[in-house]
């Protein structure tokens, strides 16, 4: 078995089958864009009127709204202005995972308060939950391509000793 060429076609086999796997997963994890939707918005009491209204307008269409990729959409920097300003305190944000969205599903978001507040570190953190609980799922594709391989060594392996037995 050794000497034929059953073990390299194997090894060439489950390479293939590997880093299509890594692939594949690759793609679906980092790949696809981050969806996010802000949960609340939380408007200081001591905000001069006119960012009070600002506040008010972006909460409106930041909770309504939900924004997709990498891209620092206006009403977020809005809410960055504002929350250097101090007019906001504090948000929250919910995103999309491969099992529903993390409030509404799971009960988890992400809390933001005053410094916090920027348009990078927000998309950043949710970027990197989004990808984390994408790789969660994957991971059970990469174990049965490797168990998977596994199991056809084995099943060479014993077909060849079956072989050999009756070759004698």
């Amino acid at each position: 078995m050794f000497k034929s060429g059953w073990i390299r076609l194997w090894v060439v086999l489950t390479c293939f089958v590997l880093v299509g796997t890594v692939t594949v997963s690759s793609i679906y994890v980092w790949g696809r864009d981050v969806s996010y939707t802000f949960v609340s918005v939380t408007i200081s009491d001591t905000a001069n009127p006119e960012d009070r209204q600002l506040a008010e307008s972006v909460k409106q269409e930041a909770t309504t709204k939900t924004f997709t990729g990498q891209f620092p959409y206006s009403p977020i920097l809005t809410l960055e202005s504002l929350a250097g300003r101090g007019a906001v305190t504090q948000v929250g944000v919910q995103w999309l995972e491969p099992g529903g969205w993390s409030f509404r599903d799971r009960d988890f978001l992400d809390v933001f308060d005053k410094k916090e507040i920027t348009a990078s570190e927000m998309i950043g953190r949710v970027s990197g939950y989004v990808h984390r609980a994408r790789l969660r799922r994957t991971v059970w594709f990469l174990v049965f391509a490797v168990g998977a391989c596994a199991a056809t060594l084995a099943l060479g392996i014993g077909v060849g000793w079956i072989r050999r037995g009756f070759a004698r």
